[in-house]
């Protein structure tokens, strides 16, 4: 503190200070100069990266940040991302999931959003506090339909069609022709973006032939992995 005081009355320290100021933000990282990260990895298993903007792609471990504009790439392996509202994302293996725009204060006016895209892949989550008060203020967009929340937990299996299946709450899926609301125990299959959505018996995960992959914990809190039973050997029907 005492030298930025009296750099401030002397020109040629304050250039000085300027410069070295400089020279450290550009040591940082484009994650640290993040103002905030939208999630944080709870589990990695495998090789899996984030994708920034410009294409720079840097691997993901526990703890790591995931901001707005980077995209999630599980290439053969899994992760698990919780977000600060208190969503959780399990993503499955070739699977890439983007984070479109995220903003989220604790508050519950309309600056609270969280927009997301699921290019290819399979995916679970569970919401969290945005979408709650304001519906609007979630969604999650694919190529052959967009689905919206009202609070729940559901699976998107996504590959050249979509398979939707809701473990609680309710989601809406909507395309170019028409909007299905999907309860809880039930599933949705969209062919393309100009049919519209209809139920199946089938699950989310029916459509993708998944290459077999290691096994990922079930949603925790991330804190205490070594209290975490391992997973059964096969994946449930609602998975």
């Amino acid at each position: 503190m005492r030298i930025i005081q009296l750099a401030a009355h002397d020109p040629m320290k304050k250039t000085a200070l300027l410069q070295v100021a400089g020279a450290f933000l550009l040591c940082l990282s484009p994650a640290t100069l993040m103002a905030s990260d939208a999630a944080k990895v709870d589990f990695v298993v495998g090789e899996v990266v984030a994708i920034q903007a410009d294409g720079t792609r840097r691997p993901l471990a526990r703890g790591a940040g995931i901001g707005v504009a980077e995209t999630v790439d599980t290439g053969s392996g899994r992760a698990q991302l919780r977000f600060t509202d208190g969503a959780m994302v399990s993503l499955q293996p070739q699977t890439q999931f983007r984070v479109d725009a995220y903003e989220f204060k604790g508050g519950a006016d309309d600056s609270e959003k969280g927009f997301f895209s699921l290019l290819k892949g399979a995916m679970r989550t569970i919401t969290g506090a945005i979408g709650k008060a304001n519906r609007k203020a979630y969604r999650l967009d694919t190529a052959v339909a967009t689905i919206g929340i009202r609070g729940t937990e559901y699976a998107v299996a996504y590959g050249r069609s979509i398979t939707v299946t809701t473990n609680s709450g309710l989601v809406e899926v909507c395309n170019n022709a028409g909007c299905l609301l999907v309860e809880a125990g039930q599933s949705a299959y969209v062919p393309d973006a100009n049919t519209a959505p209809a139920f199946t018996k089938g699950s989310a995960l029916d459509p993708l032939k998944l290459p077999t992959g290691p096994s990922m914990p079930e949603f925790s809190a991330g804190d205490n992995p070594g209290k975490i039973a391992p997973p059964p050997q096969r994946l449930p029907s609602n998975w």
